[in-house]
């Protein structure tokens, strides 16, 4: 009897030992489902937030690229627009027209200059004995051609004043030329020079000008150059500034910050890390474009009061004289009044100022 009870206990022992190691084990398993299933979880998690993170850095870079492309692209608007000022400075056609009207040995004004001198000597010379005239007809065209300048230039004052001086020496060594004679001589060639002192003060200030306009466009090529350096630096540490101030603008576009150079080098930097745009070179980049505004604008007033001061002085002309060519001075005028037109025209579509305020709003925003 007692041996069966033991063997009773015995049995309701280990049936409880066993049922208490399946809860055991039941409990282990689902403790470890748990966990694994918060693994999962986190996993999921952090699976997610390094594709977010993937995501804004890619965006980050797209909106990088998009910034510096956007100022690479603005930039060579400048360059381009910068390059047409310095050609609309220079205004070949038109200057070269401004050249002919200034040459005394032409008749662009309705007159030849010499022609009218030597007319005007031949009553003076009828009264010479003592002087060869056609050695003094030689001196007068000698300096009607010495008078011009480089710049294309007559300085009809200075050219009135050795010829008058020249004319007055005759007169006293000539004991038939009166006073009056010269009188004459000056009043009959004065209204003509009158004009051509007129062109050379206009002409004369224009070049001024112009050269004044040079200094200020090269000042503000400078700058987009200096832009241009800064944003490449920014872009790539290992490029110095000195290595870059050799290039020309057009060098450092093609070379460093065209689109394909600039993807280049946001691809080379390391995850995470954010190449930031710098806020100034938007600044510098308004300043550039409204300084180009502003030097074509002074441009254009001085290239309309020349056109202003030059036509004046052609209408004048026709009331020199009797002599004067009217034929020939209508034909400068449409010719001048052409050219101007033209070219205004044409300057204001080869500036694209209107492309490139439209880069810089796309800049900007």
């Amino acid at each position: 009897m007692w041996i069966k009870c033991v063997l009773i206990f015995s049995a309701i022992f280990s049936f409880a030992l066993l049922s208490h190691s399946q809860v055991v084990d039941s409990s282990i398993i689902k403790n470890l489902q748990i966990a694994n299933e918060a693994s999962k979880i986190q996993i999921q998690n952090l699976n997610k937030e390094m594709i977010e993170l993937k995501a804004v850095l890619q965006r980050q870079q797209k909106q990088g690229y998009d910034k510096f492309t956007t100022a690479s692209q603005f930039l060579d608007i400048a360059i381009s627009s910068t390059n047409n000022l310095q050609s609309l400075i220079l205004k070949e056609s038109y200057r070269n027209k401004i050249v002919a009207l200034n040459n005394p040995t032409s008749n662009e004004l309705g007159f030849n200059l010499e022609a009218e001198i030597q007319t005007a000597l031949k009553p003076l010379l009828a009264k010479t004995s003592k002087t060869n005239n056609n050695k003094l007809g030689q001196v007068v065209a000698s300096v009607m051609q010495t008078g011009k300048t480089s710049l294309g230039l007559f300085p009809a004052g200075n050219v009135f004043t050795s010829l008058i001086s020249m004319v007055g020496n005759v007169t006293v060594q000539e004991k038939k030329i009166e006073k009056e004679d010269l009188d004459n001589f000056i009043k009959s060639i004065e209204k003509y020079f009158n004009q051509y002192e007129r062109l050379h003060q206009a002409n004369k200030q224009f070049n001024i000008d112009m050269e004044r306009l040079k200094s200020k466009l090269k000042i503000l090529q400078e700058d987009i150059q200096l832009q241009l350096i800064d944003l490449i630096v920014i872009l790539d540490k290992t490029t110095k500034r000195k290595q870059l101030k050799h290039y020309s603008t057009e060098d450092l576009m093609l070379q460093y910050f065209d689109g394909r150079k600039i993807l280049e080098q946001l691809n080379k930097q390391p995850m995470g890390i954010q190449i930031q745009f710098p806020q100034d070179a938007i600044k510098g980049c308004k300043e550039i474009t409204n300084n180009i505004q502003r030097i074509y604008d002074e441009y254009m007033k001085i290239y309309d009061s020349n056109y202003k001061e030059i036509r004046s002085v052609i209408n004048d002309t026709k009331a020199v004289g009797t002599g004067i060519d009217q034929i020939k001075l209508n034909n400068t005028l449409k010719e001048l009044e052409m050219l101007y037109i033209e070219s205004k025209n044409m300057d204001a579509a080869n500036l694209r100022l209107k492309t490139l305020f439209d880069r810089l709003e796309l800049f900007i925003m």
